[in-house]
């Protein structure tokens, strides 16, 4: 009798999934609020919100007791392996950061977070994953409506907000326009895909109710890529099947093309920063509503320290142990973040940092979107817009890697989606692989031992004449 050897993180067994669906709730409900609830705590030393670390642990306790790991632990292994490198140098960092306490408290939160997306959808499946997910934006939808409609002194930024330009645009409860504009953003591409039997009118509707907070928001990042990342995903989909095909280069090509894009990147993002026309760009005090001048003081960290700088999570609201005190100018010496969540990578992490994290939540999943064909072109569409939204969205805000910020949630979400479908998709083949092969006969003819991936040992793959 053949012994079943069962692979890492493998769900095939059952689990509790009742208790992960109410991670999954609570997860959802923490980085929907999470924008509020990081306003309660105490920004300057960075000891954020008691609440939020309580709920963060109690989420990550019940996705671990939901796998049953005493008698599967391969199960906790959930986490994808480019992840597990990026993590690493993260967790390497502490050892010069310049203020480990803080660093560790955030880090502790952002590898909570990250282990829990993947094993709370590990456990759920893509479609419970969706519908979840879809309840959470459309309740948060109309939480924000209602904040605007009936209390606009909390709705509305007024003039306590510290800038006159932002007096009268819409944040609900998100507590800044962007983060609002942020939401809806997700929101549209979250119901733009993958319809799952909803009614037409239901999906247009909440689109519809999501652009028009949008605009209102004036949210102009948020508001521009939201097309593009839209018409990304459909056209994806519809060409992907034309254009690629699994087979079509063999693993050990596409390790090496892996390695050599990293390997790139490190020239090419080290001398970018650096080059003429980045550095005249940021030189213009008025880019993008100022951002520019925060780039400038992180320029100037960079520059002395590329490899190691500040390491995780040591650059900004750590007290006056903070680098932008020192290189920041003016009133840059009171925001929080860099806006541009690649050259907060870059201060915090360094380069081999900001690298490792490109390929773990970029790189390699447009890899794996590229050459799986197991999802659904539906799925497809949605992860490829979810991806490339929010690698464009980290150009003016930061998100990548930083905790429970809405953008790495729901691009975790995304990807949790990608590697999930595609095991669901091998794992419920396996039963008529199984089937077709204990079958004496075996008379399948050869077109159907193709699709169902299998080969006779006449299949040389030449037709007979």
């Amino acid at each position: 009798m053949q012994t079943k050897i069962r692979r890492i993180s493998d769900m095939s067994q059952p689990v509790r999934r009742p208790v992960a669906m109410a991670a999954m709730v609570g997860l959802l409900t923490l980085a929907l609020f999470s924008p509020a609830m990081t306003t309660l705590g105490d920004t300057e030393s960075g000891a954020g919100n008691v609440l939020r670390q309580v709920g963060y642990a109690l989420v990550f306790g019940l996705a671990v007791f939901a796998m049953r790991p005493v008698k599967h632990p391969e199960r906790l292994a959930v986490v994808p392996w480019p992840f597990w490198p990026a993590l690493a140098w993260c967790w390497l960092s502490l050892a010069w950061a310049l203020d480990p306490d803080v660093a560790v408290r955030r880090l502790v939160l952002t590898t909570i977070i990250i282990w829990s997306v993947f094993a709370i959808i590990r456990q759920m499946g893509v479609d419970r994953t969706l519908l979840f997910v879809r309840v959470g934006l459309v309740a948060m939808l109309i939480v924000n409506f209602v904040t605007v409609l009936a209390f606009p002194s909390i709705g509305l930024h007024d003039a306590t907000s510290g800038d006159p330009l932002l007096v009268g645009q819409w944040r609900g409860l998100m507590g800044h326009k962007n983060q609002a504009g942020l939401l809806c953003a997700l929101t549209i591409l979250f119901f733009a895909y993958d319809r799952r039997k909803l009614p037409y009118a239901l999906l247009a509707g909440v689109i519809l109710f999501s652009a028009v907070f949008l605009w209102f928001s004036a949210s102009k990042t948020s508001l521009g890529l939201v097309f593009v990342a839209a018409i990304v995903g459909f056209g994806f989909a519809y060409t992907k099947t034309h254009y690629v095909t699994r087979n079509a280069m063999s693993p050990t090509t596409r390790n090496l093309i892996m390695i050599m894009i990293a390997l790139l990147l490190l020239p090419m993002i080290h001398f970018g920063v650096q080059s003429d026309w980045f550095l005249n760009y940021i030189a213009d005090p008025s880019g993008l509503t100022g951002r520019t001048q925060i780039w400038s003081a992180m320029m100037r960290y960079y520059l002395n320290n590329p490899v190691f700088s500040a390491g995780y999570g040591s650059f900004w609201n750590i007290g006056n142990a903070s680098p932008v005190l020192t290189f920041g100018k003016g009133w840059v010496k009171t925001v929080a973040e860099g806006h541009n969540g690649y050259l907060d990578l870059l201060v915090t992490i360094g380069l081999p940092g900001l690298v490792l994290v490109l390929m773990a939540a970029f790189v390699f999943p447009a890899h794996r979107l590229l050459v799986t064909m197991r999802l659904s072109k539906a799925t497809d569409a949605l992860v490829a817009a979810v991806l490339v939204f929010c690698f464009m969205h980290n150009f003016t805000e930061s998100s990548l890697f930083d905790r429970d910020t809405l953008g790495q949630v729901f691009l975790l979400i995304a990807l949790g989606m990608l590697w999930t479908g595609e095991e669901q998709s091998e794992r419920s083949d396996l039963p008529v692989r199984a089937k077709l092969t204990e079958d004496p006969a075996y008379t399948l003819n050869r077109s159907a031992r193709v699709r169902a991936g299998m080969k006779s040992p006449n299949d040389t793959g030449r037709s007979r004449r």
